[in-house]
């Protein structure tokens, strides 16, 4: 897999694929729930840094609420011509239900009603605040694996450590929908079930259904070695529980979870409804991050792409 830096300044559709190009390419599905910021920096990260060629599949996750969110993110997919798909107001779910059951549903639906039916060579789940920050590449280790991403262990079988010379071979794991790959002549002959169960996570129902059966190593998929769990307000946080006090931090009286996890090539923000408020800290915190990754790394700041700079010299690092 191929994480090198050599990034283009040229930040346009280099490694976009157009809507009548299917065969070889990378499908990215994001779902995404009452957010437009994550919209456009899923857009911009992803066309940026992602050296496969590929498509940006937004799926709207509001299924029939807060409409105005869903034609903002419609006019954010226009604006940079990614295509832009509505979940049915059938899976729109009651809040009393646990989020990750919710999430499983979706997944579900679209793995069976659209990907199987567009059929493409290679696709990715990623969670909308699951943000690509490095050049990468991993079609390549696909066609040899046939899956890539995050490893999430079963809660009763955990490695000690996240130190793959640490890994506990026995018990269930996965890869997490949060940051997932796969080649799809790798799975699709298995009932993929993206369900959360007992002890697992979203997802955890593929240990059963697909990589018991498959019988695959955890090791070649292990790559939680380079995982940095940061967590920028520790200094101002005392909001957690016991032993946690300095996980959490308050904004107007309520508790949020300050980690903001680096997972190898990608940055994730946790706790994604936070970004409904362009204002609270950890949105303006993961806005100034990734703009600043994206800046440093060539990318031209401009009306085009974004950025007001109210008839600035340049619009790109010198």
């Amino acid at each position: 897999m191929d994480n090198t830096t050599d990034n283009t300044t040229d930040n346009t559709m280099d490694n976009t694929m157009d809507n009548t190009t299917t065969n070889n390419i990378l499908e990215f599905y994001i779902i995404c729930y009452n957010n437009s910021f994550c919209v456009e920096y899923q857009i911009k990260t992803i066309r940026f840094f992602c050296k496969d060629p590929h498509k940006i599949i937004i799926l709207d996750s509001n299924c029939g609420k807060f409409k105005e969110n869903s034609i903002d993110k419609g006019n954010i997919c226009n604006k940079y011509n990614i295509e832009y798909l509505t979940l049915p107001d059938h899976l729109s779910l009651s809040n009393e239900i646990n989020s990750s059951i919710i999430l499983g549903t979706k997944l579900n639906y679209v793995y069976y009603e659209i990907i199987l039916k567009r059929n493409p060579k290679y696709f990715a789940f990623i969670d909308q605040d699951f943000f690509m920050i490095k050049s990468f590449s991993v079609i390549e280790y696909l066609n040899k694996y046939g899956m890539y991403g995050d490893v999430n262990e079963i809660d009763n079988a955990k490695s000690n450590s996240f130190y793959k010379c640490n890994i506990i071979p026995e018990g269930g794991w996965m890869i997490h929908p949060w940051c997932s790959f796969y080649k799809l002549d790798f799975i699709k002959d298995y009932k993929m079930d993206w369900m959360p169960c007992n002890n697992f996570d979203t997802g955890g129902a593929n240990w059963e259904s697909f990589i018991k059966l498959k019988n695959l190593n955890k090791k070649d998929y292990w790559f939680r070695d380079n995982i940095i769990m940061y967590y920028p307000f520790a200094n101002i946080s005392n909001a957690g529980p016991p032993s946690y006090e300095k996980h959490y931090c308050l904004y107007n009286n309520k508790p949020f979870y300050g980690q903001v996890q680096i997972n190898n090539s990608f940055l994730h923000l946790l706790n994604s409804h936070i970004l409904t408020d362009p204002l609270h800290p950890k949105t303006a915190f993961c806005k100034g991050m990734l703009d600043g990754i994206l800046l440093s790394s060539g990318y031209l700041f401009n009306k085009e792409n974004g950025y007001e700079t109210f008839d600035s010299p340049s619009d790109k690092l010198a």
